[in-house]
């Protein structure tokens, strides 16, 4: 059964006279009956009722006439989503996000592209630390992910948004806290509360190479799985933290962030797979592109 004879068909019905409906087709008279006429004998029965003078439906022809618009209409939708697909404009994006010190970049992401892509559904997983991250991305467990740089993990594209500096946080009442500003050579050998070792923590190995750099002992009392609970634990007096200066927005009671002047920034990207064909997920690294400098600056404020 072709489409165009379904087509004619509805003309027909709906204009009640083949001269009307082979105008609005663009197409001359005799070609439009034949094509009735194939479409009856598949059908099977009668569905037009001619005359010299009108034309009607049959009972038939007013029932099939109902499908073939439901059928048409269905297929125009299906058109219509298709373009949207291929546009960018549907589907799912599986985002990840590296934790509390990215909570404000990702909400600021995520309210974007929801204004610019209402049809896509954003599904946002995590925490997870940057080697964690690389890996659910690389098994395509995750689409795209706002992460700590660099990753430990080849076969991703990744853009840079914006660096934090490490600020110190020192709990109420440590000799460190009456300070205003720390170096790092004031951590030397202090009990610190850190990030995991094991985990793929770009901010635990930044601080092993630039402490060993330096001559200085990274002495990490106790870890945490999180910004928040590393906070949480400086301010029971467990140790001090080494954090980017965005988690300030954590407001711990009992913890004082203190800039550290030669600590080094830690990037924040976007990352994503090497080729990665989906549209919607190209939108989303486009989006983030654009958005990049208009981004929330944590050591600003």
């Amino acid at each position: 059964m072709e489409l165009r004879h379904l087509h004619a068909f509805v003309a027909v019905a709906e204009e009640l006279s083949f001269t009307r409906a082979a105008e609005r087709l663009h197409i001359s008279q005799p070609p439009l009956s034949q094509q009735i006429k194939r479409l009856e004998r598949e059908v099977g029965t009668a569905l037009l009722r001619r005359t010299t003078r009108s034309v009607e439906l049959t009972a038939a022809g007013a029932a099939f006439l109902a499908g073939v618009r439901d059928a048409l209409g269905s297929l125009d939708a299906a058109k219509e989503a298709a373009h949207r697909a291929a546009a960018g404009e549907s589907g799912t994006v599986r985002l990840g996000f590296s934790g509390p010190t990215s909570y404000r970049e990702l909400a600021a992401i995520t309210r974007e592209f929801r204004v610019k892509r209402p049809h896509v559904r954003l599904e946002v997983a995590g925490p997870f630390f940057a080697g964690e991250l690389a890996g659910r991305l690389r098994l395509g467990e995750l689409d795209a992910g706002l992460v700590r740089l660099p990753l430990p993990d080849a076969g991703l594209r990744v853009v840079e948004l914006l660096r934090h500096p490490l600020a110190a946080a020192v709990p109420a009442g440590h000799p460190l806290a009456a300070r205003d500003v720390l170096r790092l050579a004031d951590l030397d050998g202090v009990p610190l509360v850190g990030y995991p070792s094991g985990r793929g923590s770009v901010v635990r190995k930044l601080l092993r190479i630039t402490f060993a750099e330096r001559g200085l002992t990274l002495e990490v009392a106790q870890e945490a799985p999180d910004t928040h609970t590393i906070l949480s634990l400086v301010a029971a007096g467990a140790g001090v933290g080494l954090v980017p200066v965005s988690a300030r927005h954590l407001g711990v009671p009992g913890v004082t962030l203190l800039p550290v002047a030669d600590a080094p920034a830690v990037p924040l990207g976007l990352a994503w797979r090497d080729g990665d064909p989906d549209p919607a997920v190209r939108a989303l690294v486009g989006l983030v592109q654009d958005l990049a400098g208009e981004l929330p600056d944590a050591a600003a404020e």
